[in-house]
């Protein structure tokens, strides 16, 4: 038998600073493609960490961008390996585990952009924070400079507490108007298409899908998985992020 203090255990020794557990349950937000029993057919529960981008880094005087982008390209191959490392531990365990990596690889649904598990919600659901009004989940401690990983498994874990208060100032709007492409409208909902094409920074994956052969003949997220993976060009533009009054100073 497995419980959640053993898991905890093993996350911690992998350096995750915050670790949640989600039941199983169907999230009217989310199309049904991108579920954990989609993926798992016995799936009990979801298994969430995440790490924080450091303050030094997202408020630095210069260079912020620069630094972002190459902690983050860094961070999504720590957290994938963590999610590798946790699945194989759960399965010497007798339970079945499929990784959710942080980022790639993704797919598109009715025009907007979906993980295959949207770590976001189920990071919620896991008692790690709620989600903002530009769509990025807010720690209690780390506010929204946080990225996740996570596991789906057979395993039946206790669910960690939910957060029930919600993150966001009521007449905050730092967010909504900090955004250059206005991708967020004054309810909340996010464009993400907008906000991907515009931060986009590749060049390779510019001019692949400006050539009409290639956009004829693969889907967008085919292109997305195969050009952008593990060069995470779209952090061109952090403007959300870094006027969030919820990302104090540690």
């Amino acid at each position: 038998m497995i419980d959640d203090g053993d898991i905890k255990e093993f996350l911690n020794r992998e350096g995750m600073r915050c670790i949640g557990v989600a039941g199983i349950r169907t999230l009217s937000q989310v199309p049904a493609e991108f579920s954990p029993p989609f993926i798992v057919k016995d799936a009990a529960s979801v298994v969430c960490y995440g790490v924080p981008v450091p303050w030094g880094v997202l408020y630095a005087d210069h260079y912020s961008l620069e630094l972002y982008w190459r902690y983050c390209t860094m961070l999504y191959k720590f957290l994938d390996m963590a999610s590798n490392k946790l699945c194989l531990f759960l399965e010497a365990k007798g339970h079945q585990a499929t990784p959710v990596y942080g980022c790639y690889p993704m797919k598109i649904s009715k025009r907007e952009y979906w993980g295959l598990l949207p770590l976001v919600y189920w990071a919620e659901e896991a008692g790690l924070g709620r989600i903002t009004k530009c769509g990025l989940l807010a720690h209690p401690e780390y506010g929204t400079r946080i990225i996740f990983g996570g596991v789906i498994t057979t395993a039946p874990l206790a669910p960690s507490d939910r957060i029930e208060q919600g993150p966001c100032p009521p007449d905050c709007r730092e967010c909504i108007t900090a955004c250059p492409v206005n991708a967020i409208d004054q309810s909340g909902k996010v464009n993400h298409e907008a906000c991907m094409r515009y931060a986009n920074a590749s060049p390779a994956f510019a001019h692949i899908i400006h050539n009409k052969t290639v956009r004829e003949s693969f889907a967008m997220d085919t292109i997305l998985n195969t050009v952008a993976v593990d060069e995470h060009a779209t952090y061109s533009c952090i403007e959300c992020l870094k006027v969030c009054p919820l990302n104090k100073h540690p």
